[in-house]
């Protein structure tokens, strides 16, 4: 069994101290070096508007300053695993009444962000189309509402507006009367949503995250260097579900991940945008700490450091 060494684990440690952006070298820090969440809800609030929302690049492929779901399920993802304070409880808060704001009853949920995403640099998945009246994410109705249902059901004690638990019912329906499935992204939000509602709500879409995991997960290792789907993509750092993932991918996919650290000494992007080509170059130093994070913790919870 492979296992990042500790010379390489100090070599990555100073990249993160140097490299990655603040946010990502606080929660480094809350995780392998020790310091509280302190640091990063003083990141977090860097993203956080006036309104509650969360903008201003946090996700690194638009720009948008202003607020947005697709901004806001980032903060929130953040926020749930550091929420036992007053500060994040305050900041959550905020969070979940500006998305009883930006709530669309026709839609059952949320577009992932307005139409002035066009006005900042992004990626050309992100481009708001006035034909259809929203980006090409939209068409997938669960990234990323069926996340933000599952954080405003453990957060409903803010809510003034919404029925989350017909909000919830409507997200479970929705999975699982379908027997195809083609977004990854989507799985993904349905798999933050399952790990934030109680086992009662989310024994009712066990079976259809398995199956939907099963269409979409990618498990052929000669195709990782693409932007595709890893078997790791579908585990969260505190999940004990893995959705019927076989071992012997997952490990694969950890001496993978080792391989890309002891070749490069971080995790590069496996995407890139056509245009804002300068902005580019700086959206791709931030996804290189995401992703090294991301990498990290997947290691960490594995045991391969």
């Amino acid at each position: 069994m492979k296992k990042l060494s500790n010379t390489l684990f100090n070599q990555i440690n100073i990249y993160m101290d140097t490299g990655a952006r603040p946010l990502e070298r606080a929660i480094f820090n809350y995780y392998f070096n020790g310091s509280s969440g302190d640091d990063i809800l003083d990141s977090l609030e860097a993203f956080q508007n006036v309104d509650g929302g969360f903008g201003r690049g946090i996700e690194p492929d638009f720009k948008l300053i202003q607020s947005s779901p697709m901004a806001t399920s980032i903060g929130l993802r953040y926020l749930s695993k550091i929420d036992n304070s007053n500060r994040a409880q305050n900041m959550i808060a905020k969070a979940v009444k500006y998305l009883e704001t930006a709530y669309d009853s026709n839609r059952n949920g949320w577009y992932s962000v307005p139409s002035n995403v066009n006005n900042y640099p992004h990626a050309p998945w992100w481009e708001f189309r006035n034909d259809i009246n929203m980006t090409v994410i939209d068409y997938s109705w669960g990234n990323p509402t069926a996340e933000l249902i599952g954080y405003l059901y453990k957060y409903k004690t803010y809510l003034k507006e919404i029925d989350i638990y017909s909000l919830l019912s409507y997200a479970i329906a929705n999975l699982n009367k379908r027997t195809e499935f083609s977004s990854e992204h989507e799985i993904l939000c349905y798999i933050h949503m399952y790990n934030t509602i109680d086992e009662e709500y989310s024994s009712q879409i066990e079976d259809k995250i398995k199956l939907a995991v099963s269409q979409l997960v990618n498990i052929n290792q000669a195709e990782w260097t693409n932007y595709v789907p890893t078997p790791l993509k579908f585990i969260e750092i505190g999940s004990k579900n893995f959705f019927e993932i076989e071992a012997k991918y997952i490990d694969q996919n950890l001496d993978y991940l080792i391989d890309r650290f002891e070749e490069h000494g971080n995790i590069l992007p496996t995407w890139q945008w056509d245009n804002y080509l300068e902005q580019w170059e700086i959206a791709k130093k931030e996804w290189t700490g995401i992703l090294t994070l991301e990498a990290l913790l997947a290691l960490l919870k594995f045991n391969r450091i």
